[in-house]
């Protein structure tokens, strides 16, 4: 049903997810991201039951596996189950239940892990690993690099997706940091379209002279910086 690869990258303190799904609204329901911790909840058994108790014990400083133990242990669904993520200095944790639809599984990196279920196949989840090790750029970047690999691969063995979503929380928060694309079809070229627009307006309004002109007397930069929410 979905398959997800998540990151953090020491060298800009930010941590992210990148998700696609045969399920609608996915951004809604299985990516969260902190300044401690990136995860993603996903299969038969997920959502805000999972990902708000998870970033709650993060801040205040219990580790991913630790937290994820004690949740699943307490969840009757979490045999069906997937829970996967990475903390901001880089360990990581990934757990795939026994019920979760075939093809199952996960693959832990440096600092990164995919995942996924109702997959075509184990290579969809290699593709993605291996994608993201390859990968250059900006974080949410190369998370969507390794998400289009893992389409490539693939994907989810029933068909299209419907929804896919990107989110990325860094010191300097960006509106490429949260995507979603709610629309059947190729949802994933949907996020690189987004991208693609948020990066194009970044670049736009970098020279504040022209905003500075049109305000007049008193204008302050904090003006266009849009802050984003998690």
């Amino acid at each position: 049903m979905t398959f997800s690869i998540i990151a953090a990258d020491s060298s800009t303190g930010a941590t992210g997810v990148a998700i696609a799904s045969v399920f609608p609204s996915v951004g809604a329901v299985c990516p969260w991201a902190s300044e401690h911790v990136a995860l993603a909840t996903q299969a038969w058994d997920s959502g805000a039951d999972y990902g708000e108790p998870l970033l709650e014990m993060a801040a205040r400083d219990i580790g991913l596996e630790s937290a994820a133990r004690a949740v699943l242990e307490n969840r009757p669904g979490s045999r069906g189950t997937q829970l996967h993520g990475t903390e901001a200095d880089g360990e990581t944790y990934a757990y795939t239940g026994e019920k979760a639809t075939d093809w199952a599984g996960h693959v832990v990196g440096d600092a990164h892990t995919a995942a996924g279920n109702t997959l075509a196949g184990e290579a969809v989840v290699t593709e993605m690993h291996d994608a993201y090790v390859d990968a250059e750029g900006p974080l949410t970047e190369r998370l969507l690099t390794a998400l289009t690999a893992g389409e490539d691969a693939g994907g989810d063995k029933r068909g299209d997706n419907l929804s896919a979503a990107v989110l990325v929380n860094a010191p300097e928060s960006a509106l490429s940091h949260n995507m979603r694309v709610d629309q059947p079809g190729d949802p994933i070229e949907g996020l690189w379209d987004a991208y693609e627009a948020a990066r194009e307006h970044a670049d736009a309004t970098a020279d504040t002279d022209e905003f500075a002109a049109e305000w007049g007397e008193g204008f302050d930069e904090a003006i266009v910086d849009f802050g984003i929410k998690y």
